[in-house]
């Protein structure tokens, strides 16, 4: 079994900031993905408010932030958690390939959004978007439909707001609250029961509202329903959060010492690439403090 100072788990923007600063530390430790390197990126058509970069695309931004650490001899190893156990001042961490024993952890997992809307999946990247402040400036002056619950969605309903020529809000379950401006249009409670290409740029949804079926075109649609993070392995720790997001203190220290989270599993505010390369790079300076104290006192 390999034992390690330290182990990122996740190898999108957060965890390759914190393998970035964990080598220039000289830390002994590995970065661990179930995929390849860059997380959602590889998923995204367009990032255009990344500093210091042009818009690009999402993949293209991947293997920049990946060039990055491969050039200091940071590679990734592949395979998938299935659990985390605490075994005193080490945490045992098993994938479905082998196992671990590291001081402390670093959690950059991420969260996913399940397509559960017919139609949803295949138009990804052309039209449907997860990110206001990602794409909204894609589609200003046009027609948006926001779609969920909680929230979320009143903050993006916000922000759109300012940049969509109409905002179309339907939220699941309870009515979306709050002053909207003359260009949002709240509807009760309802159902987004299709998405389709119509042509033109445009998207048909096929929406129920109070039992009335209704067919509605957009340029864009934002649906925050299938949106969920990756906590399961963590389960045996029960490290504190609101379901969903981990709770962190200002060093990226969740409520389990030794054990960090960055990025986007982190409840926060804003998601965005450079929130999780600040992420990273605090959670790792933050561990690096962590383990060397840990070895002064063991």
């Amino acid at each position: 079994m390999l034992e390690l100072d330290a182990l990122v788990i996740g190898a999108g923007p957060a965890g390759l900031a914190a393998a970035l600063y964990l080598k220039r530390g000289n830390l002994s430790f590995l970065l661990l993905d179930k995929m390849g390197p860059g997380g959602k990126l590889n998923e995204i058509h367009e990032i255009a408010n990344m500093p210091g970069f042009i818009p690009l695309k999402g993949p293209e931004l991947a293997k920049e932030l990946y060039s990055s650490v491969s050039r200091l001899d940071v590679g990734v190893s592949y395979g998938e958690v299935v659990s985390v156990e605490r075994e005193g001042d080490f945490f045992f961490v098993r994938t479905d390939v082998d196992e671990y024993r590291a001081r402390a952890l670093i959690v950059a997992t991420g969260f996913v959004y399940e397509a559960l809307i017919p139609g949803e999946r295949e138009l990804r990247g052309h039209g449907v978007s997860y990110c206001a402040t990602c794409d909204g400036p894609l589609y200003r002056g046009k027609d948006v439909l926001v779609y969920g619950e909680g929230s979320r969605v009143e903050e993006e309903v916000a922000y759109l707001s300012g940049l969509a020529n109409e905002v179309t809000a339907l939220s699941r379950q309870a009515p979306i609250e709050g002053k909207h401006s003359p260009n949002v249009h709240v509807y009760g409670e309802g159902e987004v029961l299709s998405l389709s290409p119509n042509g033109g740029g445009k998207i048909k949804a096929t929406v129920s509202i109070h039992g009335t079926k209704k067919e509605l075109l957009y340029d864009a649609v934002f649906p925050f329903y299938g949106e969920r993070s990756a906590l399961a392995f963590l389960s045996s720790l029960a490290p504190r959060s609101d379901g969903r997001f981990l709770e962190v203190d200002g060093g990226m220290m969740s409520s389990i010492p030794g054990l960090f989270a960055a990025g986007d599993i982190v409840k926060k505010g804003l998601r965005q690439v450079v929130t999780a390369l600040s992420d990273g790079a605090v959670a790792a300076t933050s561990l690096i403090a962590y383990v060397r104290r840990a070895k002064r006192n063991g």
